[in-house]
């Protein structure tokens, strides 16, 4: 995981998506510590359970101007999270890909190494 993170962070539309979604979290826990009174602590789980769309119920919004607030993040959030999810997901299996070599004399169509039969032969078939 550590390893997809660090090559998103090299390549530049994995530092975009990075950076814009590391933004999000910060900007809603900036919002949330200031229109609801919360701890940072308290926000920033509050902003990361949204995105995550868990929604334990533990925290909510109390103000109008959070409620709409909330409505927004959430909207916007998620596209960002979902951009940053995917690239994530690209970049894992990437890493993975170059850690399990695939072997060269391979057949992907029927699943077989060279010199194999795809099927095994009857010998009372045979002319």
């Amino acid at each position: 995981m550590f390893t997809a993170l660090r090559e998103m962070f090299r390549d530049p539309t994995g530092k975009v998506m990075l950076v814009w979604a590391i933004g999000q979290v910060l900007l809603g826990t900036l919002v949330y510590r200031w229109l609801e009174g919360w701890s940072v602590v308290d926000a920033l789980y509050f902003s990361v359970v949204t995105l995550a769309t868990v929604g334990f119920g533990d925290l909510h919004p109390t103000t109008d101007a959070s409620k709409l607030f909330t409505v927004v993040y959430i909207v916007s959030g998620l596209g960002v999270i979902a951009a940053f999810i995917t690239e994530l997901t690209k970049h894992r299996a990437s890493t993975l890909a170059r850690l399990r070599p695939h072997d060269e004399t391979s057949d992907p169509a029927d699943g077989t190494a060279s010199g194999e039969s795809a099927a095994p032969t009857d010998p009372d078939d045979q002319a």
